[in-house]
């Protein structure tokens, strides 16, 4: 017996590199189940935004078809498999968060009269965490201005 050091791999191989039969590299598989998520999210997403996002995104998706290859095959194998109620279930979760992103800035704006990045970030923080006692209080600080402007209007 010899102590002998053998190579038994294949050359040109690269180390960590695997491909299946079909010639895709798992690497692109991994790529288009992503994007397959990430378009049926971008599809059920709704709101004033959805139609940016869903360019931009087809977008990428249709340069990725073209320059990678297997990629088209498995995106649409993906596609067909990503689970749509779930996607659903996510898009209504993050319109309820941008919405409300955008009523706590709208609020700090206008009611508190604060401006500045920073100030209408800890508004919006406090309005998420305190939302309903919040929408109770300018509900009944607007009530108490419509009576006082009836009562105004009814003097002259």
């Amino acid at each position: 017996m010899t102590d002998s050091l053998q190579h038994v791999g294949v050359l040109g191989m690269h180390w960590g590199h695997h491909t299946s039969e079909d010639g895709i590299s798992n690497s692109t598989r991994n790529l288009a189940k992503k994007d397959a998520q990430r378009f049926i999210d971008a599809k059920m997403f709704y709101g004033k935004t959805a139609g940016t996002k869903r360019k931009l995104l087809k977008a990428e998706l249709e340069k990725k078809m073209k320059d990678v290859p297997g990629y088209e095959k498995e995106f649409n194998s993906h596609l067909g498999v990503v689970d749509k109620a779930k996607s659903a279930k996510k898009a209504v979760r993050d319109r309820n968060r941008i919405d409300t992103v955008a009523k706590g800035r709208s609020l700090a704006k206008g009611i508190l009269g604060i401006t500045g990045s920073l100030a209408v970030g800890v508004a919006t923080l406090a309005y998420s965490a305190n939302k309903t006692k919040v929408d109770k209080f300018v509900v009944n600080g607007l009530k108490k201005l419509a009576d006082e402007v009836n009562i105004s209007f009814m003097r002259f």
